[in-house]
Formats: C-alpha cells, sequence, structure tokens
C-alpha cells in the first residue's frame, strides 16, 4: 500500500519540545532544592521564585502529556492509513458501492498495527533501562532508593542497585503500556464499520476518560495500601500485578486518560476538523475538570509536599493537570496549526522547541546524569561566595539555565549526525529490521 503524502502535525512538534524544555528546569530546580540538595529551604523562597516555580511544578507533575502527544501522533497516521488502506480497496473494486468491511487480519493493517507494537516495546525497555540504571534517587517506600548508575553519582561510592525500582512506573513506561492499549483500542474503534462511525466513536473515548477518572479513584483506595505491603512482603508476582494498574509515580490509572483524549485529537486531524472542533473540545474539557479539581480541593484541601514526588500524587491535582494539559494544546494548536504563517515559517520561529522536541525521550532518561555531573563543580565554585538568600536564588536559577543551554548545545551538535545513538534512533532502527521496511 503506497502511502500518501500527509501534513505533519507541526504542533506536536512545538508541544513537545517545550514540555521537554519543562522537565529540564523543573528536574534541575530539584536536584538543588529536593534531592540530597537543600540549597534553600521552601520556606525561604522568595514569592516572585515561588510563582515561577509553582508553574513549572504544575506542568512537571503532567508528565503525561507525552502519552497524549504520542496518541495524538499514533491515532492521526493510524487513522489516514487505515484511509490509504480503503483507498486501494476502492479502487481496486470500482463496483464496491457499501463500506467497507475493515479486518486488521489482513497483511497491511497487521503490518501498521506490528510497527506501533514494536516501538512501544522498544520504549518499554527503554524504561526499564531508565529505573534501573539512570533515575534520580526517588523518596520511595519509605527511604531513597537510587539506581545503579545515577545511584554512583549521586553518591560517589559504588551502590547496589534497589530492586523495589523495577516496580516504578515513570513516564517512558507510561507512554509505552498506553500506546500498546491504544494500539488495540483503535483497532477496536475502527474494525469492521468503525471507520464510517466517528461520532460514535467521539462519545466512547469521552466516555472512557470520565469512566477512567471515576475508577482511579476506586483502584486507588482499594489497592494502594496492597501495593505496598505486597512490596514489603516479598509477593513480587502480586505486586507486579498492581504496577500495571496503580504502580507510582505514573499509574496507569488516571493516566491513560491523556491516552484517550490524545485520540480523539488525532482523529480530529485526520477527519480535518474545523478550528472551533477543537477550541470547543479543549474549553469543554478544562472547563470541567478545573470544576471538578476545584470541588475535590474545597472538600478535601490540599497537599503536595516534595516527599510525594515518586509516590501516589493528589487526585485533585492529577484532575487539575489533566485541564491545564488541554490549555497547553489549545494555545499550541492555535499559534501553529493555525497559524497564517507559512510553513516554512512556522518551523523557523518554533525551531527551538521543535529541536528538543526531536530527542524527548534521550533527554528525559539522561538529563539526571547531567546534572548530576555539573552539580559536582558547579556547586564547589559558589561556596567562595557569601551565602545570602540572594547569592543563593541567583545559584539556583543560573543552574537551571544553564542546564538548558547545555542540553541546546548538545542537540545542536547530535542534530548534524541525525541523531545517531539516541533512544529515538534505536526505536527506528529495531522496528526497521523486525518489519524489514524502511
Amino acid at each position: 500500500m503506497e502511502r500518501e503524502p500527509r501534513k505533519r502535525l507541526l504542533y506536536l512538534d512545538s508541544v513537545r519540545g517545550f514540555c521537554t524544555m519543562i522537565i529540564i528546569a523543573a528536574h534541575s530546580f530539584s536536584h538543588l532544592m529536593f534531592w540530597d540538595t537543600n540549597l534553600i529551604p521552601l520556606e525561604e523562597f522568595s514569592i516572585l521564585a515561588v510563582i515561577i516555580f509553582s508553574q513549572i511544578i504544575l506542568l512537571a507533575t503532567s508528565a503525561p502529556v507525552f502519552v497524549l502527544i504520542s496518541a495524538n501522533a499514533l491515532s492521526y497516521n493510524f487513522y489516514l492509513d487505515v484511509r490509504n488502506y480503503i483507498k486501494s480497496k476502492s479502487e481496486n473494486n470500482p463496483d464496491h458501492k457499501s463500506h467497507i468491511d475493515i479486518s486488521f487480519k489482513d497483511p497491511v493493517l497487521s503490518q501498521i498495527v506490528k510497527k506501533n507494537l514494536i516501538s512501544y516495546s522498544v520504549l518499554l525497555c527503554a524504561s526499564l533501562a531508565h529505573v534501573f540504571l539512570f533515575h534520580y534517587g526517588l523518596n520511595w517506600n519509605g527511604r531513597v532508593q537510587r539506581t545503579l548508575f545515577t545511584g554512583i553519582l549521586e553518591t560517589g561510592t559504588f551502590s547496589n542497585i534497589d530492586y523495589e525500582v523495577f516496580f516504578q512506573t515513570d513516564a517512558i513506561g507510561l507512554i509505552a503500556l498506553s500506546g500498546i492499549f491504544n494500539v488495540g483500542l483503535i483497532v477496536l474503534l475502527l474494525r469492521k464499520k468503525g471507520y464510517y462511525k466517528p461520532k460514535r466513536n467521539f462519545l466512547i473515548l469521552l466516555g472512557l476518560i470520565a469512566a477512567w477518572y471515576l475508577l482511579s479513584s476506586l483502584f486507588h483506595n482499594l489497592f494502594d495500601g496492597l501495593f505496598w505491603e505486597s512490596l514489603n512482603d516479598g509477593r513480587y508476582g502480586i505486586t507486579l500485578l498492581l504496577k500495571f494498574i496503580v504502580g507510582p509515580p505514573q499509574s496507569i490509572f488516571p493516566n491513560f486518560a491523556f491516552g484517550f483524549v490524545g485520540i480523539i485529537y488525532g482523529f480530529g486531524f485526520a477527519k480535518e476538523k474545523s478550528r472551533a472542533f477543537f477550541r470547543k473540545l479543549a474549553l469543554f474539557i478544562s472547563i470541567i475538570f478545573i470544576s471538578i479539581a476545584g470541588i475535590l480541593i474545597l472538600i478535601n484541601g490540599f497537599n503536595l509536599s516534595t516527599e510525594d514526588f515518586g509516590l501516589f500524587l493528589p487526585l485533585e491535582l492529577q484532575i487539575l493537570d489533566f485541564a491545564v494539559i488541554q490549555i497547553l494544546m489549545i494555545i499550541f494548536i492555535e499559534l501553529v496549526e493555525y497559524s497564517k504563517k507559512s510553513p516554512e515559517k512556522i518551523i523557523k520561529s518554533t525551531c527551538i522547541w521543535q529541536r528538543y522536541g526531536k530527542i524527548t525521550m534521550t533527554a528525559y532518561i539522561f538529563e539526571s546524569v547531567l546534572c548530576i555531573l555539573n552539580m559536582k563543580w558547579y556547586i564547589p565554585l559558589w561556596e567562595k561566595f557569601p551565602q545570602t538568600s540572594f547569592i543563593l536564588h541567583l545559584e539556583v536559577f543560573i543552574f537551571v539555565g544553564m542546564q538548558i543551554a547545555l542540553w541546546y548545545g548538545i542537540i545542536l551538535l547530535w542534530e548534524k549526525k541525525n541523531f545517531k545513538f539516541s533512544v529515538e534512533w534505536f526505536t527506528i532502527v529495531i522496528r526497521k529490521k523486525l518489519i524489514k521496511k524502511k
């Protein structure tokens, strides 16, 4: 099946790069303020810094935005691949007037499924490498647990890997698990005559979002305690099962919901929906979820401490995150997809975000390593200065800016080699070898 030229969703590259910058900034802040180094106690943080930092923290807890981005790209390309398939079938059978019955047992469609499953499986392997080797130390299950390579850098001594980190679900693992689930979901939505029922598909996906958040509250109430209990008792089979239901810090409940709304965006762009469709979708979801989060905060209160990172984030925060990300998405859709500028000018004006977006997975895995290495020489430099509040604030913000700039420099150099040996490069190479198709 020959693939027709298709419009690239430039806003996805931009929002992915923007969120990658946020992750680098948030982790840089956190390494200096929370993990091992505590330069400025939160109560001594200036009001202006609190305002800036609170925005970064809110977006940093929205790591599932990458699930939405991935699901958007997946569903957009998947839908267009199915449309190509239908078009080729119709051309071969011009007398066929009824809707074509879509079967994913067909070799052409099954290969589309296979290539996506391979990509997400590679990401799942990358996730395991991340939580075993390169993740920063987290306050997890009552103590700071460290990965092998990053743990050596953090402590300065060789330490065996904390085996319990295997039961963490990081953002990359969440993307991989969500992607595998979404491939199956999209197949169910489009199979047989489902492709011809867009309204039904949109309603199913909206219903899934609501159901997923309702089930999240139920499942976390039932299983959070059991997760830690089974882990501490050495019942690793039960713990592994619960990892795929409520495993922290990036639990699939409720975070798979980001993927469901991503599929709606992807289907919408594939069907060339109007600007008003995306505005109404983002506005509707954001208003509903901000209202729900506000009501829950009024009833239950809200307290987010640094000890919560690596554990189960409050449901109120996760609901608020879902709303904020819809606002972020519509801003980028308006600025990029519906800009009056030419695609060339859009790419030029968003080139910084575009570049960060090319190695999102690689940066996510290795940014802590680079951060810790730089802290080894950076912090001692500042010890020669008077440790006033102003100097400490300056030390923090310069370090964050340095990390963002350093990654951009790495990207500029790596771009010349087409990002060879990055996680993204390995994903493409492995998939090509397995499906024997470029």
